[in-house]
């Protein structure tokens, strides 16, 4: 080959695969499950980015004893630990001097009574000795000159003077060992029953006579033994350390931390970088510090996934159906990165109140309408959640968000109407105002009204947004609100008005299809609005052909007598498929076009089988039963189901001649019976007792409109019609 040949030849083959391998990316993006793990994966990227978007202010390189270049301001709140730390010291100090003033902190510490008559003891061993080996006896060789006072000093407190001493030598025996008696007495009763410190021992000193005369003391004795134990009592506390740890405590809890508030200036310019200044920037990631960082996104990243994954296994577990349709996942996922988007650009203005103005609770409103209330509910335990996350990991917020959410979602439950958000709107302004006043309460030292004003205006705006936001939601995610279904039941829709001029019978059967559906839909708890507007419109594929549907002929020829049953019942058949068509065309909810598709289920059309059946015995040809049923599918939800019966009962009681209440209870539970036997409701989950409660709403609703009319005599007609002519004379 020529060199320009092998690169054609080369691009060809690059280009061929390129087109494989987009075919291969197109192949595997035709997969739903591919497209929701990618949706969800995507989702989760983005709340990461939220979550850290000013979770790190610009790193600085700064250390301890440098000088600061610049003035650093606190990107967020802070607590200044080592001033807390002193303002919690500072006072537990006050608070222990006041406590050491007071008796009820201190303990009387029972060791003292036994040191004291342990030293008093010993005091009385060496006055023995004195008074044995010194031959006194009253004292009289007792002089000045041989007392000496450091043998008696190491036993009290004071040194005790020369006459004391020498008063106790001279007591003669008995007199000696009453005093030694009372001594021991009364001092262990002074230091075991008495608090005794040292700003009050000579208050105690001076009652000791008062103490004394109690003990019945002779008169020698006394004023000898009174001299003893003001020498010999001592402070006798200690502090209560169970109580003085309980005091610091209450002490330090009511110290309030020193918070440095956003764009505080926590370090000056030309100011020394102290090492407390150096934990408060590490502590708001103002420090270089990958590791740290790298800790941080990880454990963020991890916290997300796991809320993400519970949100998931919470929908697997009781809504599956939601993860066939995308739209739906869609709706949720865009609500949840919009608010949380919201909060964080509220957050970036003011961190701390303006927040409480993000319109959380439109998002649950939304989800109640347009989801259901239960999903809601869970979506709004995890928006709340990660709102507070992101407004610096503010309880307060996420208190607020949750209550704020589940007001909105309790409020419209029932939701059928526009005013029902205006409804919603109103209490949640009240119910935000009561919540923001008790968070100030409890979370803030000053009351701040601002955050109460912003939380009024967050109630109005969540129902605003839901509002005027709720057809755009409908129209882009293809979705049907209340609202949508109620337009869509009003006579004056363009399909409607079609059905009821080109198939008057047809549009009148269907208004009776929707009374008996509806009351049965209430009777069993399905959704009664969607079963009412699929039943107007489930026969819409009958203004193709109206003619050939007995209800529109009028007397008119039946076009069926000229055809053969076959084809007759193609064309019956076929109504369901233009339903469908016509449905599609006019942009109709797909719950709507299910119900259209679905109210035949692969029902047999008995009428033109049976008429087939009696030819057959003629032609001596075969009879195939699939050629005369409905394409189906089956009845997919209960809705489809009622209006499946609804239908089939109506047609066949509005044929009976003298319809009675036993006849049309017969025929419809016949009906019931043929479409149970049938397997019609094999793929929905209606139950027998639902069955039951579906045949009894029929017949309430049919015995109501299918009355017995007072038939006239010709008499009494001709009569009614005489005083008619007279009276359009007369006038």
């Amino acid at each position: 080959m020529e060199p320009n040949e092998n690169q054609n030849y080369n691009r060809k083959v690059k280009t061929a695969q390129s087109l494989e391998l987009a075919a291969k990316v197109a192949e595997v993006f035709k997969l739903p499950t591919f497209r929701e793990g990618l949706l969800i994966a995507v989702c989760f990227g983005l709340l990461i980015t939220l979550l850290q978007i000013n979770l790190f202010p610009r790193a600085l390189d700064i250390k301890v004893g440098q000088v600061s270049k610049l003035d650093i301001r606190a990107p967020r709140d802070v607590i200044d630990r080592e001033a807390t730390k002193l303002a919690q010291k500072e006072a537990v100090d006050n608070a222990l001097a006041i406590a050491k003033q007071d008796l009820n902190y201190y303990l009387i510490d029972e060791t003292v009574a036994k040191s004291v008559t342990y030293k008093l003891n010993q005091f009385f061993e060496t006055i023995n000795y004195d008074r044995e080996n010194l031959g006194v006896h009253e004292g009289s060789s007792f002089t000045k000159e041989n007392f000496q006072a450091s043998r008696y000093q190491s036993y009290f407190a004071q040194t005790p003077d020369f006459s004391l001493i020498k008063s106790i030598l001279g007591l003669e025996a008995e007199h000696y060992q009453e005093l030694k008696e009372k001594a021991y007495q009364i001092l262990a009763r002074l230091e075991s029953d008495y608090k005794i410190t040292n700003t009050n021992i000579e208050a105690f000193r001076d009652a000791l006579p008062e103490i004394i005369s109690e003990y019945q003391v002779s008169p020698k004795v006394k004023e000898i033994l009174t001299g003893l134990l003001k020498l010999a009592v001592r402070p006798n506390l200690v502090l209560d350390e169970g109580k003085i740890s309980k005091l610091k405590n209450e002490v330090m809890s009511k110290v309030p931390p020193v918070i440095h508030r956003r764009d505080d200036l926590i370090i000056a310019k030309n100011q020394v970088v102290t090492d407390n200044d150096l934990k408060m920037l590490n502590e708001l990631h103002l420090i270089v510090d990958e590791s740290n960082r790298v800790k941080v996104f990880l454990s963020l990243s991890l916290l997300v996934l796991l809320l993400v994954g519970l949100v998931l296994i919470y929908m697997f577990q009781f809504y599956s159906a939601l993860f066939r349709q995308e739209r739906m996942l869609y709706l949720i996922l865009l609500l949840l990165l919009l608010v949380l988007g919201i909060v964080k650009a509220l957050s970036l203005v003011d961190s701390l109140t303006l927040p409480y103005l993000a319109p959380v609770s439109f998002a649950s409103m939304l989800m109640t309408i347009l989801v259901n209330p239960q999903l809601a509910l869970a979506m709004t335990c995890v928006i709340s959640l990660l709102c507070g996350m992101i407004v610096e990991y503010n309880l307060a917020l996420s208190i607020f968000f949750f209550v704020s959410g589940i007001v909105a979602v309790l409020t419209l439950v029932n939701f059928s109407r526009q005013r029902d958000l205006v409804r919603s709107g109103s209490i949640l302004m009240v119910s935000n105002a009561v919540t923001v006043i008790l968070l100030n309460l409890l979370f803030r030292t000053t009351f701040d009204y601002v955050s109460v004003v912003l939380a009024v205006g967050n109630g109005f705006f969540s129902a605003v947004l839901a509002i005027g936001s709720l057809p755009f939601i409908e129209n882009i995610f293809k979705m049907t609100s209340p609202i949508r279904l109620l337009e869509l039941s009003n006579p004056g829709h363009p399909l409607l008005r079609r059905l009821q001029i080109e198939a008057p019978g047809t549009y009148h059967h269907s208004i009776m299809v929707g009374n008996l559906a509806e009351a049965a839909a209430q009777g069993i708890g399905a959704d009664a609005l969607w079963v009412r507007v699929g039943s107007y419109y489930h026969d819409i594929g009958k203004i193709k052909r109206p003619y050939f549907f007995v209800e529109n002929q009028f007397g008119q020829e039946n076009p069926h007598e000229r055809l053969n049953p076959t084809l007759s019942t193609l064309i019956i058949t076929y109504h369901v498929k233009e339903g469908v068509e016509i449905a599609k065309e006019h942009g109709l909810p797909d719950k709507i076009i299910e119900i259209i598709e679905q109210h035949h289920g692969t029902d047999l059309v008995r009428y033109f089988y049976n008429k087939a059946s009696e030819n057959l015995s003629d032609e001596k040809g075969v009879l195939v039963e699939e050629d005369f049923r409905y394409d189906g599918p089956k009845p997919q939800t209960k809705e489809a189901a009622l209006v499946m019966l609804a239908d089939s009962v109506e047609a066949a009681v509005r044929s009976m001649p003298k319809p009675t209440p036993a006849k049309i209870e017969a025929l419809i539970q016949k009906i019931i019976r043929e479409r149970l036997d049938d397997g019609q409701f094999d793929e929905c989950n209606l139950t027998l007792k639902e069955l039951t409660v579906v045949k009894n709403s029929f017949l309430k609703i049919l015995e109501g409109s299918l009355h017995t009319r007072v038939e006239y005599p010709e008499k009494v007609l001709k009569e009614m019609e005489r005083k008619k002519t007279n009276a359009s004379i007369a006038k």
